[in-house]
């Protein structure tokens, strides 16, 4: 394991806590393959409310942190997207165009699952558990 794989964590959770601090941010989402460093981020900033006396509130929801982990996004290949891949999706219309991002989140292939069902799947799952 490199230096950089193991602190990874301990940036992502100090910069989790700046944001948290600076900003009040208290929910990070990520894929499924960024679950540790989520919870590391969630104990980071844990610990950090304590050192800076933010701790009276510890079981109050509005003030705790929360992390969400989604399945991975994937090409019609399987290939997993992302900046070392150099086929990130970015919320940025200066860095991905909006008819990229379509194409990502409505793929023409049938054999594709759309962005938009990995947000329903929920849903669809309760639905048919129930009709059963």
């Amino acid at each position: 394991m490199a230096i950089s794989e193991f602190s990874y964590p301990l940036f992502q959770g100090y910069d989790w806590w700046t944001m948290y601090k600076d900003r009040g941010v208290q929910l990070q989402i990520g894929g499924s393959d960024q679950y540790g460093n989520i919870c590391a981020g969630m104990d980071a900033v844990s610990h950090m409310r304590k050192i800076h006396g933010m701790n009276n509130e510890s079981d109050d929801p509005r003030t705790a942190t929360y992390g969400l982990t989604t399945p991975l996004l994937t090409t019609a290949s399987g290939e997993k997207f992302g900046k070392s891949a150099g086929n990130a999706v970015w919320l940025d219309k200066h860095m991905l165009s909006s008819f990229d991002l379509y194409q990502v989140c409505c793929p023409a292939i049938v054999h594709r699952r759309p962005l938009i069902s990995v947000s329903t799947s929920y849903a669809q799952q309760t639905a048919t558990s129930s009709a059963t």
